[in-house]
């Protein structure tokens, strides 16, 4: 018994019985009063539903939702971790597609359902006009009544999930943007420890590149065998064989030292520059004119700036880093030294590090020792236990 069955009394206690039926002002506020109160609280039952929803939503943006933060790891961040969280965001993103979809949908619903309870008032007004003027039988307005009851409750029931939808949205779309600001965050450490990593390979080969080389080569040519051998030494074209000689071996030394950090190890002679001395140690000449010597040869190789990316494929501008030399000794064999609490091996140390701050640590059989210093320029310190 509810708001239906009080109008449906005051309808009857006016509309029926001698000395009521001639009070039409009293009949007509009576069933506009039942119109009211169907009507008017139905729909603004609806609309203050989707007030509070649209009220949810907004607190919910702001204070009433605490978005799960993504994993960053703290320590070495792999590729693998980048792309996990990516996925996430990916399949965050299309949720947040469905539920706006949904929420599209119960909206129309919603707005369907109070176009139907406006229109059941002014189907229930009309008949109303009807029976006060001519008296007919109010079984219809009975089931106008009844079925505006039932348009009142499904829409109270659409606006509850459209408000939850709604909330559901809400809470998607925060969650969304942590998880992007989450994978921005992993994008940018992840970019730097990449850069970090391949600063510091580039840093490794460059301290490598610099060798002196010591060697000794033969030499067979023809020389005229009216000429002596001085004479067929000295005009035979040495030095661009000698070049060729210091390319090979550098080559091979590099490629023995350095090929578990770069790969094969392929040179161009543009990316370094050789200053070499040579003496002929032995040398005969046959009597049909072949002259075989033996040279010493004594060669200083200076890689170019850019010869470490080169060989390496990195950037450019990682080349560009003004590096500076760190070289750290102790008094003690069997040391471990750590440089931003990185550990870089035992004493005695060489390091290009980029200018800045760095903590340095040097630990001997439970002692450490610490020193914090500027480097802006090469250094060589000393630790003593």
């Amino acid at each position: 018994m509810g708001k239906q069955a009080w109008c449906q009394r005051k309808i009857a206690g006016w509309t029926h019985g001698g000395k009521r039926t001639g009070k039409a002002a009293a009949v007509l506020s009576a069933l506009l009063a039942c119109v009211l109160t169907l009507g008017l609280s139905g729909g603004s039952s609806a609309a203050d539903s989707a007030e509070i929803a649209e009220e949810s939503l907004t607190a919910t943006q702001y204070s009433g939702f605490v978005a799960k933060p993504g994993r960053i790891a703290s320590d070495l961040i792999a590729a693998a971790d980048v792309d996990a969280l990516a996925a996430e965001v990916d399949s965050l993103a299309r949720q947040k597609q469905e539920l706006e979809s949904r929420f599209s949908i119960e909206y129309g619903r919603h707005e369907s359902a109070l176009l139907r309870i406006k229109e059941s008032k002014k189907t229930i007004r009309v008949e109303l006009d009807e029976i006060l003027q001519s008296g007919s039988s109010r079984s219809r307005l009975d089931g106008m009544l009844a079925r505006h009851e039932e348009l009142i409750e499904d829409d109270k029931k659409l606006a509850q999930v459209l408000a939850k939808t709604q909330e559901e949205l809400a809470s998607q779309q925060l969650e969304l943007v942590q998880k992007r600001r989450d994978l921005e965050r992993l994008e940018a450490r992840y970019a730097a420890q990449q850069r970090e990593q391949a600063l510091a390979k580039v840093q490794e080969v460059t301290r490598q590149l610099e060798r002196n080389l010591g060697f000794r080569e033969t030499v067979t040519f023809k020389c005229s065998t009216s000429k002596s051998l001085g004479s067929c030494l000295g005009e035979y074209p040495l030095e661009a064989r000698i070049q060729t000689w210091i390319g090979e071996h550098y080559q091979k030394e590099l490629s023995r030292d350095l090929e578990k950090t770069t790969g094969p190890v392929r040179l161009s002679s543009d990316w370094y520059t050789t200053t070499f001395s040579r003496d002929f140690v032995e040398a005969s000449m046959s009597l049909q004119g072949t002259v075989t010597a033996d040279v010493d040869v004594r060669a200083q190789v200076r890689p170019r700036k850019m010869m470490a990316c080169a060989m390496l494929g990195a950037p450019a501008e990682l080349c560009e880093t003004q590096s500076v030399s760190l070289i750290v000794r102790s008094n003690k064999y069997g040391d471990q030294v750590l440089v931003n609490k990185k550990p870089y091996g035992s004493t005695p140390l060489s390091l290009m590090l980029d200018p800045g701050v760095y903590n340095i640590e040097v630990r001997y059989q439970g002692l450490t020792q610490k020193r914090t210093l500027t480097l802006d320029e090469n250094r060589h310190i000393n630790f003593v236990f």
